[in-house]
């Protein structure tokens, strides 16, 4: 007795997926980076500066937050090691409400 063979569909392999999704995340992220730099006029929220902008999550993805450019802002790169620092602490939850308070 003989079975007649089916060929089955090839699943796409995991690694291309995963690199489809990457790029697809870095796409959007790179969206919402210059959204907020656009929103910020380009300028640091902390102290105004003009030079060496990131863009910093205002509540973290690894507490919730989201890529959404409600939750990000425009700091300078003295600004935002500050912030990962903890000499810089920002309150507020999103990022029309987000206030700054040097840590002396």
């Amino acid at each position: 007795m003989s079975f007649p063979l089916v060929p089955q569909p090839k699943a796409a392999p995991k690694l291309i997926k995963k690199r489809k999704a990457k790029k697809d995340e870095d796409k959007a992220w790179r969206k919402a980076r210059i959204a907020v730099l656009d929103r910020d006029k380009h300028v640091c929220r902390a102290c105004g500066s003009k030079h060496g902008l990131d863009v910093h999550h205002v509540v973290m993805r690894s507490l919730g937050g989201s890529d959404e450019a409600e939750n990000l802002i425009a700091l300078c790169r003295d600004c935002h090691q500050s912030v990962h620092g903890h000499v810089l602490v920002l309150h507020g939850s999103t990022a029309k409400t987000v206030r700054f308070t040097w840590v002396k």
